[in-house]
């Protein structure tokens, strides 16, 4: 089972690595260099978040029919062939279809690895799943970095044919993935019955707003703290290294918040970090140097790191084991739709009201979702 963990764990480093290398910074340098306007480039970037809010649950749900290894290498497929459709995406529509085309590959892949671990721990699940997490996320670190190198010394080729390589090398570590052998001629093949499973359960609807919500804000305050910043004359290499270290901090401590969860219970956790997230927020209403921003990006991220280490494990508990990749699929379905209404809210609420109080408004929406958890989060 270690073998299992430890293959899928080094995929996911590589599997991310080459999603990310080609969304950031490269998705938006590639189509200023085609030519494409600035007003067609955000609803490309979001093609592949769209996607993955349709393909998650069903992925999930496939893998518990089907076997996880079938949608493993399915998404390793995707992962490698992928970034040579960008050298043919001429014009705006084309590179949308290859962005939706690429993001199929995350869409599979997350919640059938989450659904795969799920399979093979119980006791120690919190732990794995951060464990897990955290080699994603510290290719997510990199990714950025390694491909403003590549796009500066050796042009957006270089990139899309590392990416390639980066999802070769997942796709050969699915192969290598032992298969679970299960019976799985006693589980229910119906597409519906998954899906009525999952949303007949009211706490995994409560899980699921949550995670939704802490998206929202994570993709709200990476699409516009930018230009606060900017705004009051901070540098944007320094805006960059806020990034890092929100992430860092995410990745570090994950794992630790997954130990927490596994011996405290999966509600303490979320409680925990639903009150540090949306204190964290505050201090950005009072903003006006660097170091009120590192302070409230590190207590974010603390909060963070200590909710998502606790949904995933809970929301497989919830369920029986033919259900864990529908449910975890649609955890991740309404994650997405979270992470996409984010800026498009803020965009609207930072127009009419400035930066600083739309600031608030992640914060009114995490402590909104820690009263309802309270109120109705019972399990």
């Amino acid at each position: 089972m270690y073998k299992i963990f430890l293959l899928i764990c080094i995929a996911g480093f590589f599997a991310i690595l080459s999603s990310t290398m080609s969304k950031s910074p490269t998705l938006p340098l590639y189509a200023h260099s085609l030519g494409i306007p600035i007003s067609e480039i955000g609803f490309i970037a979001a093609s592949s978040t769209i996607i993955g809010i349709f393909t998650n649950i069903v992925a999930g749900r496939l893998s518990d029919i089907y076997g996880r290894k079938k949608l493993l290498l399915l998404s390793g497929f995707f992962f490698t062939s992928a970034p040579i459709l960008y050298f043919f995406a001429g014009n705006g529509f084309l590179l949308a279809i290859v962005r939706a085309y690429h993001g199929l590959a995350t869409a599979i892949f997350t919640p059938v690895s989450f659904a795969l671990i799920a399979d093979i721990y119980k006791k120690d699940r919190g732990v794995k799943m951060g464990l897990f997490s955290s080699s994603t996320l510290y290719s997510r670190l990199i990714a950025p970095s390694l491909a403003g190198y590549l796009i500066t010394f050796n042009g957006f080729h270089a990139v899309f044919i590392t990416c390639s390589l980066s999802g070769l090398i997942a796709l050969l570590l699915f192969i290598k993935t032992p298969r679970i052998e299960e019976d799985r001629r006693r589980i229910n093949k119906s597409f519906g019955k998954g899906f009525r499973k999952v949303f007949s359960l009211p706490l995994l609807l409560m899980l699921a707003i949550i995670n939704a919500s802490i998206y929202f804000g994570l993709q709200g305050i990476e699409t516009f703290l930018p230009l606060l910043a900017k705004d009051i004359g901070i540098d944007p290499f320094i805006t960059g290294i806020i990034f890092t270290v929100e992430m860092g901090v995410i990745a570090f401590l994950k794992p630790f918040m997954g130990i927490f969860s596994d011996k405290l219970g999966r509600d303490k956790p979320i409680i925990f970090g639903l009150v540090l997230s949306s204190l964290g927020i505050l201090p950005m209403f009072f903003i006006n140097n660097i170091y009120i921003i590192f302070l409230s990006i590190i207590v974010f991220a603390i909060g963070v790191s200590a909710v998502t280490a606790s949904l995933t494990p809970l929301a497989s508990e919830l369920v029986e084991k033919e259900y864990y990749g529908v449910t975890i699929g649609a955890l991740e379905t309404i994650k997405d739709i979270g992470q996409a209404m984010g800026p498009i809210i803020l965009g609207i609420t930072i127009s009419t009201i400035g930066y600083k109080i739309s600031f608030l408004t992640i914060s009114t929406i995490l402590l909104a979702t820690l009263i309802l958890f309270k109120t109705c989060g019972k399990y």
